[in-house]
């Protein structure tokens, strides 16, 4: 294993993008294929992070940002959005697999509960990829697969505000009805006010997984990134990850949908209409088991469909939508479709 350790390159941080744009250039760099390797980071402000396929236009609250100079970026990895600001620590790994096609979190968080169990923290990894603490959540964790490296990474809610997380997040009504909460500040944790030893900091936290994590791994190695290697995830986040057209997408779309199924994640759909027939359909949501391959084949398929209930029921079942989501997903989404459209009408 080798630990990056990017504690005195902060300045590049400054620049919200730039961790996306690490995270992807780590994955593909080909001076680290085949190693396992872990890093740290902390935002240096305050920053809303979109999963993959998240619609931003139904996500975040736009005044708010602009208002409390937060900013916006979407990562590579699927998931839900997420707020983070310098009370924040993330943490990446990055491994070699075939393809994943159940995302196994559980291996890369244990030296984290470890290191909260030594500070009185029982936490506990709950539903597919969140970690709680006295049933509030604290951490969500995303996966990302390039070729045959893997990414698991997740958000340690250290002593983040809460209060602005609420209001610059917009999560789906059904999301919360589902977990039977009225937002997201209800939802969630800071792990600081639960710590037993005085004057613990974000830092310590760090440095305490890390204990863990070399507890498991003698043979860890410490590397710094070059500036050459800095300039190249530069280049990356001002080619791709910090484009309009990567952070916005496409734009809106006359018509949106979402539904949330219990233990895998919201579905979102936008789509336009034209001779009674769908088009510029558009996939969203923060299913984590979702692949670009998946959702384009989606797009492809549902586009020039009729705005008929039944034959769009059976064309989403036979693309498989019950078995990505849940049994009657197809019925349920179908029905969405069609009444929302009605609905416009009226």
């Amino acid at each position: 294993m080798i630990y990056i350790d990017t504690s005195e390159d902060e300045e590049y941080f400054k620049d919200p993008v730039i961790p996306e744009a690490l995270s992807v250039y780590l994955q593909k760099a080909p001076q680290f294929h085949g190693q396992e390797l872990l890093y740290f980071y902390h935002p240096m402000g305050p920053v809303v992070i979109l999963g993959h396929y998240q619609d931003v236009y139904h996500e975040v609250n736009f005044p708010y940002l602009r208002e409390h100079n937060i900013g916006l970026v979407r990562r590579n990895p699927g998931g839900g959005a997420v707020f983070v600001d310098p009370g924040d620590l993330t943490f990446v790994y990055i491994d070699t697999a075939q393809k994943v096609k159940t995302p196994k979190f559980s291996h890369y968080i244990q030296p984290i509960l470890t290191a909260l169990h030594e500070v009185g923290i029982d936490a506990q990894q709950t539903g597919r990829n969140d970690l709680t603490y006295q049933g509030k959540k604290f951490s969500g964790m995303a996966f990302a697969q390039i070729e045959d490296r893997v990414l698991y990474g997740g958000t340690l809610m250290f002593d983040v505000d809460t209060a602005m997380a609420n209001a610059a997040l917009t999560p789906s009504k059904s999301k919360l009805a589902d977990k039977g909460i009225k937002s997201v500040r209800s939802r969630v944790t800071n792990l600081k006010p639960f710590i037993n030893q005085d004057g613990f900091t974000r830092d310590d936290l760090q440095q305490l997984i890390l204990k863990h994590v070399r507890a498991l791994n003698p043979d860890i190695q410490t590397r710094r990134l070059t500036p050459a290697e800095w300039s190249a995830i530069k280049e990356l986040a001002k080619k791709k990850l910090g484009t309009h057209q990567w952070i916005y997408g496409s734009g809106l779309t006359d018509y949106y949908i979402d539904a949330y199924f219990h233990g895998v994640g919201s579905f979102g759909l936008g789509f336009n209409l034209r001779d009674h027939h769908l088009t510029d359909v558009k996939i969203h949501g923060d299913l984590i088991s979702m692949d670009q391959a998946t959702a384009d084949r989606l797009e492809n398929q549902l586009t020039g469909q009729p705005l008929d209930q039944s034959a769009l029921q059976e064309k989403l079942m036979d693309l498989g939508l019950d078995d990505l989501l849940a049994a009657g997903a197809s019925m349920e989404i179908a029905d969405k479709i069609v009444r929302t459209v009605k609905n416009h009408a009226d």
